[in-house]
């Protein structure tokens, strides 16, 4: 029976985690104080997840990770660190580690992240899941595309659901649009969709998630376009972990051409995750001063993050708006520069009230034609797939 390992210089720490997950996982669970022969000891035991416990080095830890990604893809790993940030969540989830977890909680909370990990593991090694897949498998994966930004109103579901709807419609590509604004959503809304399947159900049948299951959780809209809803209460949203996301991320990678993720105007570990996941993101901005000053400093932090003017694009809203203000001034206060302008219309919220997206109902107007074009430049350059949902 594959094993569990504990990495921790703490006695009482790894004797209390070792008692619960012993009575909760029925496996074996190993100690080791450190991570020197780390490799060695997954490959004899076979351990199906590997735990570093508060008091393991963060640079150490996060060394064994990057090896144990690269030798052995079919072990999972979980980060038990004093206290989580933004910064560590980037650096620990680009190393490979499945799920990071606060000290502060209880020992149940970090089990349970054990636990979850232990079950993902266990369910990728039975099916030869995506860290099986071999190299032309990994590049016939969909491209995923975030639309971000940390200020509400700027009209991220707008251009993402539009974009959708183009990519599918226009483009004839097999695409699926994520609402991630899980507390809430309006994508629904905006294309006039019941949410009797959402993100939330999905979740409810995780330990049997696939592909194909995954298809019946989406929502068919005319264009072609297929959305995975929010969850219908905001209360649902708290059952949707970083961790349950990323692997519904890569899911949605196997079913479509390509993925475009609506975010919440925040920047918390599931939106870090979305954007981990990305191939690209675009940042939003409208031409007022309060927009501009929170895109300078959510592009600022991607950079800080690791994320390159190839990965984050930015995309002027309500661009041709007369306020005093010029679109060079806009990639000026950003230090970034514009790849994309919407222009400004009342077709927009029009299209909005009747859930009629702006590229079906106005085909032929300017802000149509920009959001066409916008994804002809995010579509993926290769075959479309041919399955359906």
């Amino acid at each position: 029976m594959a094993a569990i390992i504990i990495v921790d210089r703490d006695p009482e720490f790894a004797s209390k985690l070792k008692d619960l997950l012993s009575r909760e996982s029925g496996q074996e669970i190993l100690i080791a104080p450190s991570a020197g022969r780390l490799t060695e000891q997954v490959t004899e035991a076979d351990a199906q997840v590997v735990v570093f416990g508060p008091s393991t080095p963060l640079e150490a830890a996060l060394e064994a990770v990057e090896a144990l990604s690269a030798r052995t893809p079919l072990t999972g790993s979980v980060l038990v660190v004093p206290k989580i940030t933004t910064e560590l969540m980037r650096q620990a989830m680009r190393a490979g580690f499945s799920d990071v977890v606060g000290a502060g909680g209880t020992f149940g909370e970090v089990a349970s992240a054990v636990l979850e990990t232990n079950a993902d593991i266990a369910k990728r090694r039975a099916s030869s899941g995506l860290s099986g897949m071999s190299p032309q498998a990994r590049d016939n994966r969909g491209k995923v595309v975030t639309v971000f930004s940390m200020k509400g109103g700027v009209g991220k579901t707008v251009i993402a659901s539009n974009l959708g709807v183009a990519l599918a419609g226009e483009l004839g590509l097999r695409t699926v649009l994520l609402d991630l604004d899980l507390q809430f959503g309006d994508t629904g809304i905006m294309l006039q969709i019941k949410p009797e399947r959402t993100i939330y159900d999905a979740i409810q049948v995780y330990d049997r998630l696939d592909s194909s299951m995954l298809r019946g959780f989406l929502t068919h809209h005319k264009s072609g376009l297929d959305v995975l809803l929010a969850p219908v209460r905001p209360e649902e949203a708290e059952s949707v972990t970083a961790s349950r996301l990323s692997h519904i991320i890569e899911l949605l990678r196997e079913i479509a051409d390509i993925v475009i993720i609506d975010t919440p105007a925040a920047f918390d570990e599931n939106v870090l995750t979305a954007i981990d996941k990305s191939d690209e993101i675009y940042a939003v901005a409208t031409m007022d001063v309060a927009s501009i000053k929170n895109t300078r400093i959510s592009l600022q932090k991607l950079r800080q993050l690791g994320y390159d003017e190839t990965q984050v694009k930015l995309a002027l809203n309500r661009a041709d708006s007369k306020v005093w203000l010029e679109p060079s001034e806009v990639e000026h206060a950003v230090a970034g520069q514009i790849a994309v302008r919407i222009p400004s219309d009342r077709l927009v919220p029009r299209s909005v009230n009747k859930g009629v997206p702006v590229v079906i109902d106005a085909p032929k107007s300017a802000v149509a034609r920009s959001l066409v074009d916008m994804a002809r430049k995010v579509a993926p350059v290769k075959e479309a797939k041919t399955d359906v949902a």
